[in-house]
């Protein structure tokens, strides 16, 4: 509790410190600013007492003949009395009466003294011009007086003198040094006012500052550590994550080889986890999954480590083992899982497959021994066997697409993936409201690997949600920068039916608050099979998804997955044609008819209706008058890598 308290009390010096910088900065951007006005309205007020003193001892006296021909006998008595009075009682410091261009003509210390040499001083020019200048100086500083550097301090003013009945004739120039004594006590006394008031409320504003720096940091460390710990821990059995499993992964495989032993990967899938759900719902499935975790955990050595890999898969780390004890405790695992389970009033018994590699028989180093052990697992559930052990003709894999299970992990975050975009047409107007985005892999040796040659193995063996994670975070990105422009424009990405199994609800509000994209600019397109695969759970997810305003497509619509009977019932808001029944209903009446009774069902259930594949004029014609809403296919364009796809926004309309 000790340490405890005193690192609290050093976050919150440091947080003090943080706050007090700017406070200071402000207090003392205040006081420049107060200072600098409160001389200025020093200097206004010095302006204003020359003035009146000319317009009182001064103007009154003057019989209207230019400086620069002398002042009369008259003048100067008259100017000497008025002057000697204002020297005597400290009113003014110095007076002399200049000609227009500086010659001095009269001093008021020395009245009987005649006119001074001719000089031409521009701040009496300046004066004449101006009507006045004023200015902090010293007594004596002026270049006629020797530019004395020990005066006393004094507002120097140059007042330009006028003749009597004529405002506009400047007859000369009356220089006075005024105290600025009386003038800098009262500027102190409210600056010292001022200071006080602006120490005072500053003091204040940093107190609160601080408070609120202090609570807006526990906050966010609490909020950090909660996301951290939900990043890397399943929030649903409290295991660890992929990420933490695939640090582990690495170390065990570093201890090894330090120590000459080996390491046992193995990846555990439940058997006909689709029917507990089906049958008694997705939270009897997430309690059962709880019950598996804790199993796994309790039937391990501490060393081990248990990991959800997502949906009912998991991976166990066996670091130390030898190959030849490993079946046995995997089979100690199963009699573990396979104790009797009561879910919703129903006893269960659960099974499971298991795929495992032996590090380093198998593999030699840490992606390969992952890749493998997941072939290991896939081929345990095709052939329905408990305990698969790699081995080089585990599957049906070969060399080449073998290796690229490995070199696709490594892609995923190797910058090698991009996205092309494919754009949706309004069928009215030629539009483009949306853009599908479709992922490319440029392999650094074997150039533009097909989708078709890596989708199928990123959904087989569990990388297609690290995958899927990229492609929306991508997407999201080119989204959002695209919004600024083109605010309504949407973006569609492709969900599979293993993305259903995490928490994909969560992730993707999440991605969307991070990216600033509302949640109605995001389509998410979900095969027909992705429902019948888990068609309970896709449905709760799908929901809720939905209810957040996340519009979901129900891509490849036709191949007969879906009953008509549910599909009123489905959380979809566009249905979107397969491109097969498009591409053939130029010459098939039957498929035309299929794509006319889908386009006129969508409307009836007050859904969107996307055509894919369309190629051709004709095509594009006839689904028009069949009243489609929205098309996409190589006629309009085909997928196009950002800086090109965005060329076709705010275009003319695409082949209206």
């Amino acid at each position: 509790m000790e340490t405890t308290g005193w690192g609290g009390l050093r976050r919150f010096g440091a947080y003090a410190l943080v706050t007090l910088v700017p406070v200071v900065w402000l207090g003392f951007v205040l006081t420049h600013t107060f200072r600098t006005e409160i001389e200025r309205d020093a200097i206004q007020e010095a302006r204003a007492h020359a003035a009146t003193v000319s317009a009182a001892a001064l103007e009154p006296f003057l019989r209207g003949q230019p400086f620069s021909l002398g002042l009369t006998s008259d003048e100067r008595v008259d100017i000497a009395r008025t002057t000697s009075t204002l020297l005597e009682r400290g009113t003014v410091l110095q007076l002399r009466l200049r000609t227009n261009d500086g010659q001095i003509v009269f001093d008021a210390a020395d009245p009987a003294a005649g006119p001074g040499d001719a000089i031409i001083d521009p701040e009496v020019q300046e004066a004449v011009e101006l009507g006045s200048l004023v200015a902090l100086t010293t007594v004596g500083s002026d270049a006629v007086d020797g530019k004395q550097v020990d005066g006393a301090p004094a507002v120097e003013a140059y007042i330009a003198l006028y003749a009597v009945g004529q405002p506009d004739r400047v007859v000369g120039v009356a220089e006075m040094y005024l105290p600025y004594a009386p003038i800098a006590e009262g500027q102190q006394h409210t600056l010292n006012r001022l200071l006080f008031t602006i120490v005072v409320g500053l003091a204040i504003l940093w107190m609160v500052l601080a408070a609120l720096v202090l609570s807006v940091a526990r906050r966010v460390r609490r909020h950090s550590e909660q996301a951290e710990r939900v990043a890397l821990h399943d929030q649903l059995t409290g295991l660890p994550g992929r990420a933490i499993y695939a640090d582990r992964v690495d170390a065990a495989l570093a201890a090894a080889g330090r120590l000459g032993t080996d390491v046992a990967l193995v990846v555990i899938d439940i058997d006909r986890f689709k029917e507990v759900n089906d049958t008694l719902g997705h939270r009897n499935g997430d309690a059962l999954l709880r019950i598996v975790a804790e199993r796994l955990t309790a039937a391990l050595r501490p060393g081990d480590t248990v990991a959800r890999l997502g949906g009912d898969e998991f991976g166990v780390i066996l670091p130390g083992v030898r190959s030849d004890s490993v079946e046995a405790i995997l089979r100690r695992l199963q009699d573990y899982l396979a104790q009797e389970a009561e879910l919703g009033g129903v006893v269960v018994s659960v099974e499971a497959s298991m795929g495992y590699a032996m590090w380093p028989c198998d593999a030699d180093h840490a992606d390969s021994l992952v890749q493998r052990a997941d072939l290991a697992l896939y081929a345990a559930k095709t052939a329905r066997a408990a305990i698969v052990r790699y081995h080089p003709g585990v599957d049906e894999f070969d060399p080449k697409r073998l290796g690229l299970i490995a070199e696709l992990r490594r892609a995923i975050g190797a910058d090698e993936l991009v996205l092309h975009y494919q754009p949706k047409v309004e069928a009215a107007t030629g539009r483009v409201v949306a853009f599908e985005a479709l992922v490319r892999w440029v392999h650094p040796t074997r150039g533009m690997v097909p989708p078709n040659d890596f989708i199928p193995i990123a959904e087989s063996t569990g990388l297609i949600s690290p995958l899927t994670h990229w492609v929306v975070d991508t997407a999201l990105t080119q989204l959002a920068e695209w919004s600024r422009s083109y605010p309504e424009l949407s973006m569609a990405v492709n969900i599979s039916a293993r993305n259903l199994r995490d928490d994909l609800p969560g992730w993707i509000m999440n991605r969307l608050a991070a990216h600033g994209v509302r949640a109605d600019q995001l389509v998410l397109e979900i095969t027909e099979t992705s429902f019948a695969t888990d068609p309970v759970r896709a449905t709760a997810l799908l929901e809720e998804l939905n209810a957040a305003g996340v519009k979901v497509s129900l891509d490849d619509f036709g191949q007969g997955y879906t009953s008509l009977g549910s599909l009123g019932h489905l959380p979809v808001s566009e249905l979107k044609i397969d491109r097969g029944f498009v591409l053939a209903m130029e010459t098939s009446p039957e498929d035309r008819a299929i794509v006319a009774s889908v386009i006129e069902l969508g409307h009836q259930l007050g859904l969107t209706v996307v055509a894919e594949g369309v190629e051709t004029e004709a095509a594009r014609d006839d689904l028009l008058g069949l009243g489609c809403d929205t098309m996409q296919g190589y006629l309009f364009s085909r997928p196009l890598p950002a800086a090109q796809a965005l060329g076709l926004l705010g275009t003319a309309p695409l082949r209206v």
